[in-house]
């Protein structure tokens, strides 16, 4: 190798005497050798170039080296240096120069022999489980340059733990170390890369190995909660991460699975689903290592409400029953908003339906409302609310006032379940006698009708008078007890009656003051009073003022009026004096209104339109 660059010297040396005239003018390079690399069998030119030499001069050249030859034109001072069938051997640094001019670097050749073949990788040659260590070899074989060696992990490189040389000229070796490998080692593409660091003559080698990593599977769930409507179809996914390849379980916590569910691969699918359908579902995976991976899935079905179809169509209760409650049942998802209205009105209750006390216009029918979602899905249901107990007799008129001599109407309503049989009228007058009231009474009708609420009684008193006034009852009794009502009758006398009595009293007042002056005129002119027996009066006793009480005598007939006088005075003697009172009015004679018969009775009724009669009668009566 040393004797080619001394060969090419000697050429120029001897061409540049040769070509040397008397007067020579400097020289110099017009291109200087560069260093370069050829792949081996190849060929290769190096070029160089001088400027300022003499021409047409011949040059000799050496037949030693039979695979390099001087190609150019040397006219214009071309001296390039071909070497054909480049060998290995051909390897190093070559310079061209003459003697005046200096000469320039060598030209380093380089001739790239290929190795004989990609690098080799030991290890790892089976699976391994995730915590295990991993440890890799990689070798190359020839190549000259010797190449480079690098572990790749994809495209990213990886730290090497240690190299070596086997024989410089033939081999190389390098190792990779890995304490701990983890499931994302698994599919790993580990790669060994032998590069002899001239691309554009040789590309580099490469060997890859690809690790496969065993490790216990792990479930990631995307959706952990569904919900769907009732009818509709659901899916439900696990997502499972193993290798080997796990075998993927569901089941239903508490349950089974639905009928017609079908299990693909990661999802369960259930065609159509309904409310019992709603529950936790477990995906459960296993590959055979120690550890089993769960997820869990939530359905929610989401359905309309639906009332409890237990509760009774009718309930019975009892009048004056005390907190009394009836509650509602309904199911439904979302849960459903339950209340109660009375059918036909506009009255709301919350649930459970609640009454402080049970009364007869509580009887009706109720509905039970169930609504969710916002009340576009609702349910109903009704219930009828029947009330039994002892008679109600309502309240109306206590008191009713009527003219003498007009009909007095008396109403009685009554509500009661069952429905009483008769209603008892008692008439108790103002002297406290009571007597039963029948239909056969004359001047008296007893009547009854049926109304929405009840019964209605009324008795019906014709040309009233004031001794028909007083208090009449009415009563009403059936299997779970009575209840009855006081009404209060007014009777106010006519004019000519209310004349009369104002008459006869003033007639009374005028006799006894004519009769008071009389005996004391009489008493002063010592005409009465002179020999008073002993005891009788006592002027001494007597109050400083004079009375008048008027009584009946016993014995003496009730047609007149007597009157005591009694006046301070020196006697103490007593004068009575009768007075005749007018006679009364004439009467009808009614006196058998109160005999014989039987009693009708009423059950419910309503008060509305017979309120109005007793008050009109008691605006008569307050006219007069």
């Amino acid at each position: 190798m040393v004797a080619l660059p001394r060969a090419i010297v000697w050429i120029l040396l001897l061409w540049t005497e040769v070509l040397q005239p008397d007067t020579v003018e400097s020289a110099y390079y017009q291109s200087r050798p560069q260093s370069t690399a050829v792949l081996q069998g190849e060929t290769i030119v190096l070029s160089c170039a001088f400027a300022g030499l003499l021409k047409d001069e011949a040059v000799s050249v050496s037949r030693a080296f039979n695979r390099h030859r001087v190609v150019g034109k040397p006219s214009r001072g071309e001296f390039n240096l071909e070497i054909q069938d480049v060998q290995r051997e051909d390897t190093g640094g070559y310079r061209c120069s003459t003697l005046s001019v200096e000469a320039a670097s060598d030209a380093v050749l380089t001739v790239v022999v290929p190795m004989e073949g990609p690098p080799e990788i030991t290890g790892a040659e089976t699976s391994l489980e995730a915590g295990s260590e991993l440890y890799l070899r990689c070798k190359s074989r020839g190549g000259f340059p010797a190449p480079k060696l690098a572990w790749y992990n994809g495209t990213r490189v990886l730290p090497t733990s240690a190299s070596s040389e086997e024989n410089s000229s033939e081999r190389r070796m390098i190792e990779l170390f890995i304490p701990r490998l983890s499931k994302w080692d698994n599919g790993a593409n580990i790669s060994c890369v032998a590069n002899q660091g001239y691309l554009k003559i040789v590309k580099p080698r490469t060997t890859s190995r690809i690790l496969r990593v065993n490790y216990p599977p792990t479930i990631s769930v995307p959706s952990p909660s569904i919900h769907v409507k009732e009818g509709q179809s659901a899916n439900l996914t696990c997502y499972v991460d193993s290798n080997p390849r796990a075998d993927l379980t569901w089941t239903k916590m508490g349950g089974v699975l639905p009928i017609g569910s079908i299990q693909r691969d990661k999802t369960l699918q259930i065609p159509r689903v309904s409310k019992l359908d709603s529950g936790v579902y477990k995906c459960e995976a296993d590959n055979g290592m120690s550890q089993i991976a769960t997820g869990a899935v939530t359905l929610e079905v989401f359905y309309p409400p639906k009332i409890d179809s237990s509760m009774d169509s009718k309930v019975t209760v009892l009048f004056n029953q005390d907190d009394f409650s009836l509650k509602c049942q309904a199911d439904g998802n979302p849960k459903p908003h339950i209340r109660w209205r009375r059918k036909d009105t506009a009255l709301r209750w919350e649930n459970p339906l609640r009454f402080h006390r049970i009364r007869y216009d509580v009887e009706g029918i109720y509905q039970c409302i169930a609504t969710n979602d916002g009340g576009v899905q609702y349910a109903t249901r009704d219930v009828e609310i029947d009330v039994v107990g002892q008679p109600d007799i309502r309240g109306g008129q206590s008191l009713v006032t009527a003219n003498s001599g007009n009909t007095a109407r008396l109403y009685c309503d009554i509500v009661a379940d069952p429905v009483p049989e008769k209603a008892k009228w008692v008439w108790r007058n103002n002297q406290g006698v009571e007597t039963i009231l029948l239909p056969t009474n004359n001047g008296i009708m007893i009547n009854e009708h049926t109304t929405e609420e009840g019964t209605t009684s009324i008795v019906t008193v014709q040309e009233v008078r004031e001794e028909d006034g007083g208090v009449y009852i009415c009563k009403a009794t059936n299997m779970f007890g009575s209840d009855q009502k006081e009404i209060r009758l007014n009777v106010k006398g006519s004019r000519s009656s209310l004349v009369a009595i104002i008459s006869v009293s003033v007639v009374v007042i005028v006799l006894a003051a004519a009769a008071l002056v009389g005996v004391l005129f009489a008493k002063r002119r010592g005409w009465i009073f002179r020999n008073s027996p002993q005891g009788l009066a006592h002027t001494n006793t007597l109050p400083p003022y004079s009375t008048v009480e008027r009584h009946r005598p016993e014995g003496e007939d009730g047609g007149g009026v007597y009157t005591a006088i009694r006046e301070e005075t020196s006697t103490t003697d007593t004068v009575m004096v009768h007075v005749e009172p007018p006679p009364p009015p004439p009467s009808k004679d009614l006196k058998s209104r109160w005999k014989g018969g039987r009693s009708q009775a009423g059950v419910r009724g309503s008060t509305a339109d017979h309120e109005e009669e007793n008050v009109l009668n008691e605006i008569q009566a307050d006219s007069v």
